[in-house]
């Protein structure tokens, strides 16, 4: 039995997660801006405006799930790459929005690899 609840169900799990690293980087880059505004640097500005990046992935993701995924997680790869070549301390610090984003790549990869399912309509033909 199905209880409507108004709310729709997103089945596009990639794009969902994708928009949510887009709201985590925007939010951290938002918060460093008011913090941090006269020392904001140039990889603050990259972690600001990478929630846009996300964004546009999130929404390429309707259409092609794996690039958009696989885009999204080698680019926060390479900007956890870029940290650690920097500082081993500066990789540690944040870790409470980066395990989040880690996980929610993952989940956008995983999905997108998945098979789509099939349509109620076509298993009645």
């Amino acid at each position: 039995m199905n209880i409507p609840t108004g709310i729709r169900s997103d089945k596009n799990v990639t794009a969902t997660a994708l928009f949510g690293v887009a709201a985590i980087q925007i939010l951290v880059g938002a918060m460093g801006w008011f913090l941090y505004s006269p020392q904001f640097e140039f990889l603050d500005w990259v972690i600001t405006f990478s929630g846009l990046v996300y964004v546009a992935l999130a929404i390429a993701a309707r259409w092609v799930r794996l690039p958009a995924a696989l885009i999204g997680a080698i680019l926060y790869a390479a900007f956890l790459a870029f940290q650690a070549s920097t500082s081993a301390d500066l990789l540690m610090v944040g870790l409470v929005f980066k395990i989040p984003i880690v996980i929610l790549l993952v989940v956008a990869v995983v999905f997108a690899l998945r098979r789509p399912p099939v349509s109620s309509a076509e298993d009645r033909k």
